[in-house]
């Protein structure tokens, strides 16, 4: 009887785990493979089922190559993958250890579904939500084709780094920038670097901030209170010493950050579907264009991210095709979210689309809810790599184990306490401050180092070297263009 077995089955469980001096060993059962042995494999979340499943099959004679992998793999082991954030640690070019020591290179062990997964998380963030905004400030038409350009602009760049990376040997950013400028490469590459961390993370306190005011938070405190209580909140945060330990609840800010993108695209279909476009809408503004472009720039913030990313692949001469597929599809996501936005709300589109949802309504207020705890719980991964930076250029690397600890706590919460402060009186400037860290910030980091870096190291020959030059010029003078506009 079906049922009979099943009962069976648990019977034999339950008693393994109660004395495991009974188990078989893993070798009479493969399928359970070698960490600790059946014992182990029962432990484990999900290991009655996949127990069952294997002794289910053993019995009908299927073969254990012929079984599905996941009936051997835990379930939380099979997504670990999907959510490593270690590459995050190395954004800045090198990976420390809480006590400032260099840590090794990550090993080579992502596929292509974790890498797609790593692209598109470093790329769509909180910025894809400033688009619709900073559509209105360039206009429908001006800010699709130009939003195009950068993309393709930042594409161009990225094969720049990639190609630096390849003939250098080096996988760190900064140490490319060491190589093709010395030690004032590597410390503009790292200071660009750590200054547009801090400044995303200004940005997200200043994102949550507005969240929670449109959730009605003013009934009870002022706008300057409201960041002094996450404040208050993010400083034991920041105090996290490894990240990995947060690693399920970014994954979890990850699946509720795309349950708000697609529930704002959503409410914005319906709302052109019954309304039509907002006749206020224009192609061009060139008052603001300068705006949109600092914020377009700040959107693409995930060329840090990719020298760690392709050097985790197991194969990592596949990353190219693969990020030429994921790349536009990201950049389409990007037009489309900022033009549907933008064409829905026109005039009246806040910074932050999520502000334009219906208010009092459930779903709305659930949709804001869900994209506040996603920022909270991405706040420390922004924060970790440069906070690690500052403690090395002002600690040195500390060779008693924990002696800095307290005060590397309280330089922690001297700089969450410095960044509540920005939001304060940076919150009224939201757009314009957005628009600076992209220009002064983002630009360099993905234009114009690349494209000087691959100019010392890369370039032979006098189109290649213009070519480079090209690039150079065209990120300064993007960047000069959207400083004179936040002015």
């Amino acid at each position: 009887m079906a049922g009979g077995g099943t009962h069976e089955a648990v019977a034999d469980l339950h008693k393994a785990l109660l004395s495991e001096q009974h188990l078989p060993s893993s070798r009479s059962h493969p399928e359970l493979g070698a960490r600790g042995g059946e014992g182990g494999f029962l432990k484990a979340p999900g290991g009655f089922r996949r127990y069952f499943l294997h002794r289910k099959a053993s019995e009908e004679g299927k073969a254990l190559e012929q079984r599905p992998v996941a009936w051997s793999t835990p379930f939380l082991e099979s997504v670990r993958p999907l959510i490593r954030v270690g590459y995050f640690e190395s954004v800045l070019g090198i990976r420390l250890s809480e006590d400032g020591e260099t840590l090794p290179p990550l090993p080579g062990e992502s596929g292509i579904p974790q890498t797609i997964l790593a692209l598109s998380k470093s790329f769509v963030g909180s910025g894809i939500t400033f688009l619709p905004g900073a559509f209105s400030q360039g206009g429908w038409l001006f800010s699709s084709v130009v939003l195009g350009v950068i993309a393709i602009v930042n594409a161009i760049c990225i094969r720049q780094l990639l190609d630096c990376s390849k003939k250098t040997g080096r996988s760190g950013y900064g140490d490319i920038g060491e190589l093709a400028a010395g030690a004032i490469g590597k410390q503009a590459v790292h200071v660009s670097l750590v200054v547009s961390q801090f400044g995303a993370y200004v940005a997200f306190l200043i994102f949550i901030s507005q969240m929670a005011e449109s959730l009605g938070a003013l009934d009870y405190v002022s706008k300057s209170q409201v960041i002094m209580i996450l404040v208050a909140i993010l400083v034991p945060l920041c105090w996290i010493r490894n990240i990995h330990k947060m690693e399920f609840a970014i994954l979890g800010a990850d699946v509720l950050i795309i349950f708000g993108l697609g529930a704002i695209l959503s409410y914005s279909v319906q709302d052109l579907r019954d309304h039509g476009p907002d006749p206020n809408i224009v192609t061009f503004k060139p008052q603001t264009c300068g705006l949109f472009l600092g914020t377009a720039v700040y959107t693409f913030e995930g060329i840090p991210y990719i020298l760690p990313i392709a050097d985790s692949m197991r194969q990592p001469e596949k990353f190219w095709p693969l990020f030429l597929v994921v790349f536009p599809c990201i950049a389409a996501l990007f037009i489309v979210f900022g033009l549907v936005g933008y064409v829905n709300y026109g005039a009246g589109v806040k910074t932050v689309v999520l502000l334009n949802m219906p208010t009092g309504d459930i779903l709305s207020a659930s949709v804001r809810a869900a994209y506040m705890a996603a920022l909270l719980l991405s706040l420390p991964l922004v924060f970790l790599s440069a906070a690690r930076i500052t403690e090395l250029w002002i600690f040195g690397v500390i060779r008693e184990k924990g002696s800095k600890k307290w005060s590397k706590n309280a330089l922690r919460t001297a700089e969450v306490c410095l960044f509540g402060v920005v939001a304060i009186y940076g919150a009224e400037f939201f757009e314009k401050f957005l628009a600076f860290v992209g220009a002064t910030c983002c630009a360099p980091i993905a234009f114009i180092y690349p494209s000087y870096f691959h100019l010392r190291l890369c370039a032979e020959g006098l189109c290649a070297k213009l070519f480079d030059a090209f690039f150079i010029l065209l990120g300064l003078t993007a960047m000069g263009f959207v400083l004179y506009a936040t002015m």
